[in-house]
């Protein structure tokens, strides 16, 4: 059965959910998410409460997934590919941070990289930074904590998904992301991984 995957977005920064090139990816942070989304799959990135309640800031639909690694082998030019796979010491595929500024320790590098796979939505909305309201039907999914959650999904919750997104219009990026996340050679905005 399909899915519908939640969280809140606490930071929007252009990393998680990477919005880039016409291609919308989750490649760092929600490990639960990127570990056990299938294709078909939906996720949706409420905005905090604080923001606005039943605001979304994106729906996916999980088109394929590939291991980490494998990711930044295909597309090492996206800024969520921090991982590059290197031979371990008995052979094992071992992912190497490629950033300092992003997940900061290693247990929570750790955590991350327990995500096993970047997620590629196809379709996809992205609205970034105010959101839209959503109607209520999909508002009372919004899990407004720490963590994620694919409870009550339901063919009925699918079903008033798919029919609001049908009423959305275009579709792909539609915003942009609502916290900066500067790079190399600017100063930094450090992402704790709390917070993803």
């Amino acid at each position: 059965m399909t899915r519908i995957w939640r969280y809140v977005l606490a930071a929007d920064s252009g990393m998680a959910p990477c919005a880039q090139g016409g291609v919308l990816t989750l490649t760092c942070c929600k490990p639960m998410i990127r570990r056990q989304a299938a294709n078909g799959d939906y996720v949706i990135g409420f905005l905090p409460k604080r923001l606005g309640p039943g605001r979304v800031a994106y729906v996916g639909q999980v088109a394929d997934r590939l291991p980490l690694g494998e990711y930044h082998r295909q597309h090492p030019d996206r800024r969520d590919a921090i991982y590059r796979a290197m031979p371990g010491p008995r052979g094992e595929e071992v992912l190497e941070p490629l950033r300092d500024d992003y997940h900061l320790d290693e247990v929570s590098r750790r955590r991350d990289r327990g995500g096993l796979y970047s997620l590629r939505f196809a379709p996809y909305w992205y609205w970034g930074g105010g959101g839209v309201l959503a109607p209520e039907e999909i508002a009372d999914l919004a899990h407004y904590y720490v963590g994620q959650s694919a409870r009550g999904s339901t063919a009925e919750r699918v079903d008033s998904l798919k029919a609001w997104l049908a009423g959305m219009g275009r579709q792909g990026t539609l915003g942009v992301p609502r916290n900066e996340l500067k790079t190399a050679g600017a100063s930094v905005r450090r992402v704790r991984a709390r917070g993803c």
